[in-house]
């Protein structure tokens, strides 16, 4: 039932080795080789988990024009009433410390053959679609990057896109042009790439439903939580035929855990793929951010920390 997804990237030791300011609290962190072996290469759009502690691992997008053969960037907003990650980021963890992180993924490809490509980003959202417009550019490739952000202060990379023919910066001001506005203008044959909080992304798929969907590609900080509940299941894991239940409200990737069943996972909010695993039988409900739910079904796979079950029963190949 389609092909299996490659196991979860092994750990690797990073030191932190700089941090630098970029914005109004925005820094630049560099997570250096430890034993001189070059890194896993990167691409744009790819993103690292953080451990930063026992049970605390965070996905930050790789800012890939400032990686080396030897080192990651990663660009970190602390948000005081975020989860803790960017607060231990900022506040505890000290030049020279040694984290565990994934080598990179990409759940946010760039196509690198289009014609025409928009890219749309928002806040601290710049950072993977920075790395798309550096390499379009490279390539000679047709590309503009529209960028809100609050102020002048809280602008990542003001001085190479301000002025740029091929970059406009809205800063929030009364009658600041909106997404919705340059949507309407985009030929319909370009790719279109938006990154950006919740709101953000809701209003680009609203003004998005005519186009094609292969050329819309989104990525998310945060799922939208799906407040139905649905009704109790049964997951089988195919391997050792163990029975789960899952209760109305519950998502699998808790009740596998209470039943003491081994799994990976990260963001418990379906943006990272972490949990993902293939399923042999059933009728999942996909409510991730990572895959449509048309690529999931393809592929027969499932992100089991917000997925429920349309069936009675979802055998997992666990």
């Amino acid at each position: 039932m389609g092909r299996s997804e490659p196991p979860p990237s092994p750990l690797i030791t990073l030191r932190l080795s700089a941090v630098k300011p970029l914005a109004l609290d925005t820094r630049l962190f560099e997570l250096t080789s430890v034993g001189g072996e070059p890194l896993a290469p990167v691409a744009p759009g790819m993103h690292i988990d953080l451990h930063l502690s026992e049970g605390l691992v965070r996905q930050y997008s790789l800012l890939t024009p400032l990686c080396t053969p030897m080192s990651y960037a990663i660009a970190v907003k602390r948000e005081s009433a975020g989860r803790g990650g960017s607060r231990r980021l900022h506040d505890q963890i000290a030049i020279g410390s040694l984290l565990r992180v994934g080598e990179p993924r990409n759940h946010f490809p760039l196509d690198e053959s289009a014609g025409e490509t928009l890219l749309l980003a928002g806040g601290i959202g710049i950072t993977p679609v920075f790395g798309m417009w550096v390499r379009l550019r490279e390539l000679q490739r047709k590309v503009h990057l529209h960028y809100w952000c609050r102020s002048s202060e809280h602008s990542l990379f003001r001085d190479r896109l301000e002025t740029h023919p091929d970059a406009t910066i809205h800063y929030a001001a009364p009658g600041r042009t909106t997404l919705t506005s340059v949507l309407q203008r985009a030929p319909s044959q370009s790719e279109l790439y938006c990154c950006g909080p919740t709101r953000m992304l809701e209003e680009f798929e609203h003004a998005t439903t005519w186009r094609p969907r292969q050329r819309l590609h989104l990525e998310h900080f945060h799922n939208a939580p799906n407040p139905d509940p649905g009704t109790d299941f049964t997951v089988v894991l195919a391997k050792s035929g163990t029975e789960v239940l899952v209760r109305s409200g519950e998502s699998i990737l808790n009740a596998l855990r209470d039943a003491s069943v081994e799994v990976s996972y990260s963001c418990e909010e379906g943006v990272c793929g972490a949990c993902e695993v293939r399923y042999l039988a059933g009728a999942p409900l996909h409510r991730d951010a990572v895959r449509s739910a048309e690529e999931h079904d393809r592929l027969s796979t499932v992100m089991i920390c917000c997925a429920r079950s349309r069936s009675e029963r979802l055998t997992l190949d666990l």
